[in-house]
């Protein structure tokens, strides 16, 4: 295990199973979950359980309301826009700073975007920055953000290309959490490792594969956070991390098993918690990948899948089959969008008029569980013979996430298995990143199907400049239906994620994002 200080600071209750008071005698949260971050630099990193550590540790210029996607205020206190909508202006809090004791102020909010949109910026590192490019349109000239000015020690200034719609909510994602000039400057690879930020915990301690350690932040300028730590426990044994929250020496478990949030839940003593669903999973398919590259085959491929069977064995209670790309309820949901029918021989016939009666191909997927995925391998195992049925033999190939990651952003897999879970509540989160032209860039994508719309693309553009109300709800309805039709990847399901929590605690807030929200959470009686 590769271990990460701050300074000589070790905490020696980190690596116990047991919840309780942290060293300094304050309390301590111990939460559980079955993997570790890859990285702690919000901006370089896209799997959520980085991300969501990066969201107790950072600020960002605003921020959702927890267990919505309410824009309020954060390090900005307010702002305007331009009668254009290119301007943006934001008025910050004053007197903030970082845990390294350096001013958060207009010139430190700069270089942070200024780090993130420029592509030859010097405190970037090696790192390739996909999320600000997938959501903001890509670097330098293509970045939707063409300058951000500090024009008073309090006051920010972003200007935009053209009107940009998501724009609040895009820079609440946790990707934008606003870190230390200082720090970052210093090594943009330790800062990855252990960053530093203003947010009402720091991180005190990453032992990689193990756990992370938080403690409160002395300088947070809100409200004091009751517990003193927190230690995010990873316990790849799922067995493991439900006896271990039965007999209550964790106080947290993140994304149970469906069978184990079941029993979970008929234990006393414990709360099983649902956000409401804001996930995707799916198939995508390589469309620079024969043959993927033709619709027919497309189309046989989401025929064969039994999506139904899917959401029933391998998701909780609640799982639906996706007949849209977005989530139900979502600004932009098609009613006269319906998923793919379970129909081999329509498979078949697709197939064949497409001449290929019987192909091989490979199935990338990760091996561990994901918040929208909970089984992988078994879902990863239902696709196989559901395609065989069809006629297309599968390779399943699993892979550590990480490894997976590096694999399908460089275009490697002619089929991957993976998902989405929403950041914003916008229809824009999960088609712009997920599915267009400017996402499919190799080494940073995010579109793992590599497909270039020109008219999907439009649409993308068209949602964007576009004020929220029935006129953006048609531009998503029309890409919702687009994907359907072109299937570059074959939507699944929609699902419930649950965690578990004692119900001692008071205080926690199911966020559709799967934030923690650790500052809002106590010990029953606890200040």
């Amino acid at each position: 295990m590769r271990r990460v200080a701050l300074a000589a600071l070790v905490v020696a209750a980190a690596t116990s199973a047991c919840a309780g008071p942290a060293p300094d005698g304050g309390p301590q949260l111990v939460v559980a979950r079955v993997k570790d971050a890859v990285g702690l630099d919000p901006a370089v990193q896209v799997d959520g359980l980085s991300l969501t550590i990066g969201q107790e540790v950072f600020r960002n210029l605003v921020r959702f309301k927890p267990g919505t996607f309410e824009v309020v205020p954060d390090v900005a206190r307010s702002w305007t826009v331009s009668r254009d909508g290119r301007s943006w202006t934001f008025a910050l809090q004053p007197n903030l700073r970082f845990t390294d004791g350096t001013p958060l102020d207009a010139k430190a909010v700069k270089f942070n975007f200024d780090r993130w949109r420029e592509s030859i910026n010097p405190a970037r590192g090696n790192f390739p920055f996909g999320y600000y490019a997938d959501m903001l349109g890509g670097f330098d000239a293509n970045s939707i953000i063409t300058g951000v000015d500090a024009t008073a020690p309090t006051t920010v200034v972003i200007r935009l290309k053209h009107p940009f719609t998501p724009l609040l909510r895009d820079i609440a994602l946790p990707s934008l959490g606003i870190g230390s000039p200082t720090a970052i400057a210093k090594d943009p690879e330790a800062f990855n490792q252990l960053p530093v930020a203003s947010g009402p915990y720091a991180v005190a301690e990453w032992v990689h594969d193990d756990h992370v350690t938080l403690t409160a932040n002395p300088g947070w300028h809100g409200p004091k956070p009751a517990y003193a730590s927190i230690v995010i426990r990873d316990i790849p044994d799922q067995s493991t991390s439900v006896l271990s929250m039965k007999r209550g020496d964790i106080d947290m478990l993140i994304d149970p098993r469906p069978d184990d949030a079941r029993e979970l839940a008929k234990q006393s003593g414990i709360t099983l918690y649902h956000p409401a669903s804001n996930n995707l999973t799916y198939l995508a398919m390589n469309v620079e990948k024969p043959p993927f590259g033709n619709v027919l085959v497309r189309r046989a491929v989401a025929y064969a899948i039994d999506k139904a069977a899917i959401a029933k064995s391998f998701y909780a209670e609640g799982a639906t089959v996706a007949d849209n790309w977005t989530p139900v309820g979502m600004a932009g949901e098609n009613p006269t969008v319906k998923a793919y029918p379970h129909d081999v021989a329509r498979a078949r016939a697709l197939l064949a008029q497409a001449g290929l009666a019987h192909f091989a191909t490979q199935l990338y997927y990760p091996t561990s569980p994901r918040p929208y995925m909970p089984e992988p391998q078994r879902v990863a195992e239902a696709i196989q013979a559901d395609l065989r049925a069809a006629g297309i033999d599968v390779t399943l190939d699993p892979f550590e996430f990480g490894i997976f990651l590096t694999k399908v952003k460089n275009g490697e897999h002619p089929m991957c298995l993976i998902g989405w879970t929403g950041d914003n509540g916008d229809a824009d989160n999960f088609l712009y990143p997920l599915l267009d032209q400017d996402s499919a860039v190799k080494g940073t994508a995010q579109n793992y199907s590599f497909w270039r719309d020109p008219a999907f693309h439009a649409l993308m553009l068209e949602g964007q400049r576009t004020h929220d109300g029935p006129a953006r709800t048609a531009v998503y309805r029309a890409a919702n239906a687009m994907v359907n039709d072109q299937v570059p990847a074959v939507a699944l399901t929609h699902s419930v994620v649950s965690f578990a929590a004692k119900s001692s605690i008071e205080g926690v807030v199911a966020s559709p994002d799967n934030s923690f929200n650790f500052i809002t959470m106590k010990p029953r009686g606890g200040p």
